[in-house]
């Protein structure tokens, strides 16, 4: 369809309609020549000045956009900061009927007293009570985005005082350009904008923005340059393999997070070579594919609504008049909208799960009695056997993991949900606990899980006594790094730098054994640990139940880790395939005795994990991979390598005799889902959905199929009634297909969660 066609729809159905209404979504935008991106660009770019959006651009060319801190300091960069701050301090002060000049260098706060008819320590006092109950516990945002708000707000007010450096300095930490931390200690901000919270800072940004009263921010991201197109600038970014990969998992994860952030359009705009290059195009990923893709679609027109359009010179025409004409007004519309965003992208949001339910009985009654049994571990001394589930591509099974985080979170379990990818490969335990405490979800609450379960210690309750028994126990399960620290926490729990940095540390970043020294010496220099050499492998699973142990301490039932996608181990080399039959075997507590073998022992640790079920025949049985992995380790003689073959080879077995298969679609859950969705689709869009014809009911049709089908008629249907829909199927299928680019991993996510003090 032609670019000015979908710039129509955008506009109408998003710009005006769902995001400006608080949802969010991430479409691609597909062009025929890689010069033709700036032109879309330009076009969602003005679209959205037009409608008041914050629009903010940026391109792979100049931008190293994989990393994301790196795209969030981008975004940074094009922000007048100060003066969304001043927006914000001049709507307080209507809402709270006080007067303030129009003109930010008229602010000061003798002039505010003078026009107020009050003295300044009553409009100081005023302000900061306005900041603390409107700003500061706003959720929302992060603690961090929060602290530093409040503080560019507080120098609008103070010109050229003490606050406005400090203003200067808050917004060279947003924009990646503040070399020392030590001038926002004081503010209580510790880190600078890493990985672990740029996510979490564009979210905070989205929902600060709308707080202003704007409808949101628009986000153009040009990796035209993946696909090895550059300008004539001879300083225009080239990426390796590795790099696309990693820009092709942060997408993802925007995609599957979405339905966490209001405010927020993330266009992606990319030349076709997208769809055909084996090296660097989408093919090479298959999670972000499986997102994007229009494997059910019509035979003639394209979906506008879809996650990804095809822009070309050929083009049906909708009256843009009729869509504004559908878009409704009710309050159920965005969540309404949500769930169909998400099931569009095939993407089991929690809106989703909680609108369609989930039928799967036979695995939700064993998670269940997991769940009782990771609870009693700790009193009982057992291990947590954990759950192998299995189901074909499109058949539900992150809609079931969505379904178990719930159960998981109702119970009071701490959650992390942990997609198996390039970033986060099975065979590294560090990576993995890197991945499930940057993940992890906390019942009623937002924010860094770590932090607040650490808030929720009571050091005088009878969990916390036996925790710290445990951690301080001589030859225990530990090294006397974590009884350090927790030491350290509890007694200087009152100072925030401190505590900031025994909670990184528990959660993986590095700090040194003489930093820790130096710290018990100034707090009590008769305090004692000793401190052995431990392997950054035996460190990961020795925080993971220092860690899960610690939320029982603080309350909780325990942790539960929803691991999906572990069919990407079948890609992995020899070497990396036997590692990762072994981890699996870990998770699922049945890992034969060795150090740190058995993770769910007495720890209210489990884990249920999603694999394909084509799995088994395609690697164990066509690969070989039952005989070969065992007889290649034996063959090299080394004990290392006989114990990894036998542990290897548990894992297979598992994989072989206790996968759980996922119920498929049967006729009434066709029927009663068709029905839901059909709603959904009518209180999304203030209609009234026609009757469609259903996908051919085969025992080889899934779930996503069926739903895919239904929504692109009914989107088709909502353009146009008159004309005939007409759906066609394109099967996906699983690449098994070994790929060396997965066994690398970014150097930021790698260096923190492997250095470790000898």
């Amino acid at each position: 369809m032609l670019s000015a066609e979908w710039l129509k729809v955008l506009k109408s159905a998003y710009l005006q309609g769902f995001i400006r209404r608080g949802g969010s979504a991430v479409k691609f935008a597909v062009v025929e020549e890689a010069e033709d991106t700036k032109a879309v660009v330009y076009g969602v770019g003005e679209l959205a000045r037009e409608q008041g959006f914050i629009t903010l651009e940026a391109d792979s060319r100049k931008t190293k956009v994989q990393l994301i801190d790196l795209l969030f300091e981008g975004m940074a960069k094009q922000i007048d900061w100060e003066g969304l701050a001043f927006e914000y301090v001049k709507k307080l002060f209507l809402e709270n009927t006080r007067h303030i000049p129009e003109q930010r260098e008229e602010c000061s706060w003798a002039g505010l007293a003078s026009c107020n008819q009050c003295d300044e320590s009553t409009i100081q006092r005023d302000v900061n009570s306005w900041l603390e109950s409107r700003l500061f516990q706003d959720f929302q945002m992060s603690r961090e985005f929060r602290l530093a708000m409040i503080q560019l707000c507080l120098a609008q007010l103070d010109p050229s005082g003490r606050q406005s450096k400090e203003a200067g300095a808050i917004k060279s930490w947003l924009r990646g350009e503040l070399r020392q931390m030590s001038a926002l200690k004081k503010l209580l901000i510790f880190q600078k904008v890493n990985r672990s919270n740029a996510r979490d800072l564009i979210a905070s940004l989205a929902h600060w923005v709308r707080l202003l009263g704007k409808p949101g921010v628009v986000l153009t991201i040009d990796i035209s340059a993946f696909m090895g197109s550059k300008t004539s600038n001879s300083k225009s970014l080239s990426y390796t393999a590795s790099a696309v990969m990693d820009a092709y998992e942060m997408l993802r994860q925007f995609i599957d997070g979405s339905d966490d952030i209001e405010g927020l359009l993330l266009v992606v705009v990319t030349p076709k070579s997208f769809l055909s290059d084996q090296r660097l195009g989408l093919n090479r990923y298959e999670a972000l594919k499986l997102r994007i893709w229009d494997d059910v679609r019509d035979k003639f027109r394209q979906n506008p609504f879809a996650p990804m359009v095809r822009l070309t010179d050929q083009s049906e025409q909708f009256e843009e008049n009729r869509l504004l004409a559908r878009i409704g007004s009710r309050k159920d519309d965005v969540q309404n909208q949500r769930v169909i965003e998400s099931l569009r992208a095939g993407v089991p949001s929690p809106g989703v799960v909680k609108a369609l339910g989930c039928p799967q009985p036979t695995v939700k009654s064993k998670f269940q009695q997991m769940l009782q049994d990771a609870q009693a571990s700790i009193l009982k001394g057992w291990t947590t056997q954990g759950l192998l589930i299995e189901g074909g591509f499109g058949t539900g099974k992150s809609h079931l993991l969505e379904s178990l985080k719930h159960m998981a979170l109702e119970s009071r379990f701490v959650c992390s949900k942990v997609v198996i990818s390039k970033e986060t490969p099975l065979y590294s335990p560090a990576l993995m606990f890197r991945a499930a405490v940057g993940g992890a979800d906390i019942p009623q609450k937002r924010g860094d899980a770590l932090a607040e379960v650490a808030a929720d210690l009571n050091f005088k309750s009878p969990q916390y006594a036996d925790f710290y028994e445990w951690v301080h126990r001589q030859g225990g399960e530990i090294d006397g790094r974590f009884a350090a620290t927790l030491f350290l926490y509890e007694r200087l729990v009152n100072d925030p730098e401190l505590s900031h940095r025994m909670i990184r540390y528990w959660a993986g970043d590095p700090l040194s054994d003489a930093e820790i020294k130096r710290y018990l010496k100034s707090c009590d220099g008769t305090a004692s640990y000793r401190f052995e050499r431990v392997s950054p492998m035996e460190m990961a699973l020795q925080r993971f139940k220092f860690v899960s142990r610690l939320m029982i301490a603080a309350g909780y039932s325990g942790w539960i880790l929803l691991i999906d996608e572990a069919e990407i181990i079948g890609r992995y080399s020899f070497k990396q395939r036997a590692q990762s039959y072994a981890e699996l075997a870990r998770w699922l507590g049945r890992l034969e005795a060795s150090s740190f073998a058995d993770l769910g022992y007495k720890s209210g640790l489990a884990a249920v994990m999603a694999l394909t079920d084509d799995f088994q025949s395609a690697i164990l049985d066509e690969k070989g991979d039952r005989e070969k992995v065992p007889e290649k380790l034996r063959e090299t003689g080394s004990e290392t390598d006989l114990v990894l073959a036998r542990q290897a080879e548990q894992g297979m077995r598992l994989i072989e005799c206790e996968r759980i298969p996922l119920v498929g679609p049967y006729d009434q859950l066709v029927e009663e889902i068709y029905h839901k969705i059909r709603a959904i689709h009518g209180g999304a869009y203030g209609w009234d959905p026609p009757q469609v014809p259903t996908i051919e009911r085969l025992s080889s049709t899934r779930m996503r199929e069926y739903v895919k089908g239904w929504i692109t008629e009914w989107d088709l249907k909502r353009l146009d009634p008159n004309q005939q829909v007409e759906i066609e199927l394109t099967e996906v299928k699983q690449d098994y297909s070994e790929d060396l680019e997965l066994e690398g991993v970014p150097e930021d996510v790698l260096q923190p969660a492997l250095a470790e003090s000898p």
